[in-house]
């Protein structure tokens, strides 16, 4: 899969068909967030071409934003019955994301009663629960505690790799990129 991108004085061209992780890196304000809400179709003024259209894009924004009257679990089955799972199986499947991103116990809670790095797990849960295509992760694990951090990060990546999905994340941490790493991830730095 190819991208070619522009909006603006931002311009990206990325080849992602041997990689399953590309990251996006650089200072504030250069427009790692803008590219990808550009590549998840949330900016009309950009021009992407596509070579290959991925079929459903997954996207996590910095500031997760989960349905406040639902419960984790229901949040994150919300995009399995968006695609047309059934509830039951939708409810399953995201009680097994939950576990994956290990706040399972917590998936009764609705997104006030946690915290707000235990809200993105639920937003990465939610991210990859319709089996997407492409991925789209803007500072994936920035508030997730130190303690938890590396784990979660583990548990992803390898989510991801085993699914075949195409990710492109952007982060300040370099160990982000170091982890994904291990499975050949180009580096983009956006000036």
């Amino acid at each position: 899969m190819s991208i070619a991108f522009r909006r603006g004085e931002l311009e990206l061209d990325v080849d992602i068909a041997d990689a399953p992780f590309v990251a996006l890196t650089g200072a504030n304000g250069v427009g790692k967030t803008s590219a990808l809400r550009c590549l998840a179709g949330l900016e009309g003024a950009a021009d992407v071409v596509w070579s290959d259209q991925p079929q459903r894009i997954g996207y996590l924004p910095q500031r997760v934003m989960l349905y406040p009257a639902m419960s984790l679990v229901d949040n994150v089955a919300s995009s399995l019955r968006f695609v047309g799972v059934g509830r039951d199986a939708a409810t399953r499947r995201a009680t097994e994301l939950l576990d994956v991103v290990a706040i399972g116990d917590l998936g009764r809670r609705r997104p006030h009663e946690v915290s707000g790095g235990q809200r993105q797990r639920a937003g990465l849960a939610r991210a990859i629960a319709a089996s997407p295509d492409l991925l789209l992760l803007d500072e994936p694990f920035s508030a997730i505690d130190a303690n938890s951090r590396s784990d979660v990060r583990a548990r992803i990546i390898e989510h991801i790799a085993a699914s075949g999905a195409r990710c492109i994340f952007a982060t300040h941490d370099p160990t982000d990129i170091a982890a994904a790493a291990a499975l050949t991830v180009p580096v983009g730095t956006v000036n």
